[in-house]
C-alpha cells in the first residue's frame, strides 16, 4: 500500500472542507517513459567517425561482451483529490540496477523510490497538509507562475515527476560509476547518458558505460543521411557522431544500430541509438559494444511492445520495478478513507 496516500487519507479522514474535491479511481496514468521524449524535434550534430561518413558498416558477428549491469527507471501519476480546483498529483519514481551473476541470473544491486504529492505552492498553501507527515513537491521550481488553468497544473505535475525520476537515476550511475574500481564490468543504462552523467562526467574518464535509446523523436540529420540511417540492415551500425547543442548535458558519442529486421514493419522498428563517453576509446570499441548488444537479443522481451528494441536485462529491471509499485488497486486501498467525501 501506498504510504503516502494512506498519511494523506488519514491526515483528511476528519476534514470537512467544501474546497476537497476527491477523485475515485477515475484518473490513473502510468509513465514508465518520459513525457520530453514523445515531442518530435531536430537536433544537430557533427560526425566523428574515423571512417567521416555516416553510412552503414557491418560490426560483425555478436558475442557475449561485458555488460554486467543494467539500469532502468519508471514513474507513475495518479491525481486523487483538487484542493480548490487545483490538482494534487501523486507522484511515485523508481529506478534500479540489476547486476548479471556469473550464474546468469539477475539479481538487484541498487534500488531507489520516493513519492510525493506535487503541486504548486503558490496556489495551495502546503501548510494544509503539514500534518500529514508527507513529502510535498513545488511544480513552479522554474522562477515563472504556472498558468492557473488545471490541466496546465497537471501537465507541470507530469513533468516535474518525470525530472525527478531523473534525478534518481543520475544517483543510482554516480553510486555506481563512484564504486567502480576498473573492473571489466560494463553498466548499460536504458535511455540517454546526458542527463544521468549531468556535470559528474568529468569525475570519470573512459567509464564503462552505455546508453541505450529506443526513441526516435529527435533527428539528428538531414533527410538525405536519415535515409540511409533507416536503411541499416540487422548487424549494421551507422557512422559514429556527436550530438551537439546539448552544453547542460555530458558529451557523448552515438550510432545506430539495427537489432533486427524490418521488412514489413515500421521503418523504425528494430533501430535503436546507442551513446557512450565522447572518448577516443568509444570511437575504437563501437563495433565490439555494438556486437555485445546484438548478443543481447535473446531471449525476447515479449510481451512488451517495444521488444523489438529492447534487450531482455532492460525488460527484467522493468519487471522488477513495477513488481514494487503502487498499482490501481493499492492506489484506490489507499484512499478509502476519504473516497465520497466531498
Amino acid at each position: 500500500m501506498s504510504e503516502l496516500l494512506k498519511k494523506l487519507a488519514e491526515h483528511l479522514r476528519g476534514v470537512r472542507n467544501p474546497d476537497i474535491h476527491v477523485v475515485s479511481g477515475q484518473n490513473w496514468t502510468q509513465e514508465e517513459s518520459r513525457l520530453a521524449d514523445a515531442i518530435p524535434k531536430a537536433g544537430r550534430a557533427k560526425v566523428v567517425d574515423p571512417r567521416g561518413t555516416m553510412e552503414g558498416v557491418s560490426v560483425g558477428e555478436e558475442c557475449a561482451g561485458r555488460l554486467a549491469c543494467f539500469m532502468d527507471g519508471i514513474e507513475r501519476m495518479h491525481v486523487p483529490l483538487y484542493i480548490s480546483m487545483v490538482p494534487m498529483a501523486y507522484g511515485y519514481v523508481s529506478a534500479a540496477i540489476r547486476a548479471r551473476g556469473q550464474d546468469k541470473r539477475m539479481s538487484s544491486y541498487r534500488h531507489k523510490f520516493e513519492e510525493a504529492l506535487y503541486f504548486p505552492h503558490r496556489l495551495i498553501d502546503p501548510g494544509l497538509l503539514s500534518g500529514a507527515g508527507i513529502r510535498l513537491r513545488d511544480t513552479e521550481t522554474e522562477g515563472r507562475p504556472l498558468e492557473e488553468h488545471p490541466m496546465i497544473l497537471r501537465e507541470a505535475a507530469r513533468m516535474a515527476i518525470s525530472k525527478q525520476r531523473g534525478r534518481i537515476e543520475a544517483e543510482l550511475v554516480r553510486e555506481w560509476l563512484a564504486g567502480f574500481d576498473g573492473a571489466d564490468q560494463w553498466l548499460v543504462v536504458d535511455g540517454s547518458l546526458g542527463g544521468t552523467l549531468g556535470g559528474d562526467y568529468e569525475k570519470y574518464r573512459n567509464p564503462n558505460i552505455i546508453g541505450l535509446v529506443k526513441s526516435h523523436q529527435t533527428q539528428y540529420f538531414q533527410l538525405d543521411e536519415q535515409r540511409g540511417i533507416l536503411g541499416l540492415r540487422p548487424g549494421e551500425r551507422s557512422g559514429i557522431f556527436q550530438p551537439l547543442g546539448r552544453e547542460d548535458r555530458a558529451p557523448v558519442y552515438s550510432w545506430y544500430l539495427r537489432m533486427r529486421p524490418n521488412a514489413g514493419q515500421d521503418i523504425y522498428f528494430g533501430l535503436i541509438r546507442v551513446e557512450a563517453p565522447a572518448e577516443d576509446r568509444t570511437l575504437d570499441m563501437a563495433d565490439e559494444i555494438s556486437r555485445w548488444i546484438l548478443a543481447e537479443r535473446a531471449p525476447l522481451s515479449l510481451p512488451d511492445s517495444r521488444w523489438d528494441k529492447m534487450i531482455y536485462p532492460i525488460r527484467d529491471c522493468e519487471l522488477f520495478l513495477r513488481s514494487l509499485a503502487p498499482n490501481r488497486t493499492v492506489l484506490e486501498a489507499s484512499l478509502s478513507g476519504i473516497n465520497g467525501r466531498e
